[in-house]
């Protein structure tokens, strides 16, 4: 068995996620979610990747990679197909399961890359191709540390949103990753995309606490860098369209309106902006600077 301890949970797994370096736990008193392998055929979820969900159970397959069963955000039951390549196996197991099953249990699930500068934490969203990723890699070669990437948990407190770590990771086109000159922070080839890489990033907070979530700012391609802030219905419809992950799985669970009220009170505790910029790596050194004033500002 694995132990992480991610997003706040204990995790007990039959599978290792080297995806999760630096979430390692040593508890051995219990486990608030467990990943289990089946060896038994997938259940008759729908074959085209959509979520299939029935009271307190939700799953989907993908063809040739297999089936996920998510049971009250507590159980996570994998169905690999035969001769699955593991790495793909785990891309769906920590994207896709990951998300349904935070669902499952009432906790906002953002897609999305996040770092923390003296002490405040934002988190970069919007549209696929915008560029998250780089965003964040920017940041960190300026003195940001890696808070996040691809999906992470979000919640609303009392003194202002909070972001948990969820990655000791970027992954990154090939440009970007010879851009900030990162070669030898290659840990693997994404297997779904030939020239996409995951990157081991420090300094990072993986395995610590969540942090102050102090500003959410939505990504958009543009000619010259332009930050500027965003408030209500238009920061709420921005944020909720740059950061649902699986919004079909929120519509088939019938989670769309909690899913939308937790999003509504995160932006009450964190400023929201739109970061327009343009799509040139030699100009991505002036957005980043842009960002770092900005939390500057909020300190």
């Amino acid at each position: 068995m694995h132990r992480y301890r991610h997003s706040g949970l204990e995790i007990v797994s039959e599978i290792a996620l080297p995806e999760w370096d630096g979430f390692a736990s040593s508890s051995a008193s219990h486990a608030d979610i467990k990943i289990e392998l089946s060896d038994e055929r997938s259940p008759a979820f729908p074959r085209d990747g959509s979520t299939y969900s029935s009271g307190s159970t939700a799953g989907f397959c993908i063809e040739g990679v297999g089936g996920w069963e998510l049971e009250a955000g507590r159980r996570m039951t994998l169905y690999p197909s035969l001769a699955v390549d593991p790495a793909e196996l785990r891309l769906f197991t920590l994207g896709s399961a990951w998300g349904v099953l935070g669902y499952q249990r009432g906790d906002p699930m953002w897609h999305g890359s996040a770092v923390e500068l003296d002490g405040r934490a934002a988190l970069f969203c919007g549209d696929a191709g915008e560029g998250k990723s780089t965003m964040a890699a920017a940041m960190v070669a300026t003195g940001a540390r890696l808070v996040g990437d691809d999906l992470s948990k979000v919640e609303p407190n009392a003194g202002g949103a909070l972001i948990h770590p969820s990655s000791s990771r970027l992954k990154l086109w090939g440009a970007a990753v010879d851009h900030f000159g990162w070669r030898e922070r290659v840990v693997q080839r994404d297997v779904m995309r030939e020239d996409k890489f995951h990157c081991h990033i420090e300094p990072n907070h993986a395995g610590g606490p969540p942090l102050p979530l102090a500003a959410i700012v939505v990504l958009e391609s543009g000619e010259a860098p332009l930050l500027e802030p965003l408030s209500g219905s238009e920061a709420l419809a921005e944020v909720l369209s740059g950061t649902i992950y699986r919004p079909e799985a929120l519509e088939t669970m019938g989670r769309w309106g909690e899913q939308g009220a937790l999003a509504a009170r995160i932006i009450a505790g964190a400023k929201v902006f739109r970061l327009t910029r343009p799509r040139d790596l030699g100009a991505i050194g002036e957005s980043a600077g842009l960002v770092s004033e900005m939390l500057d500002r909020l300190g």
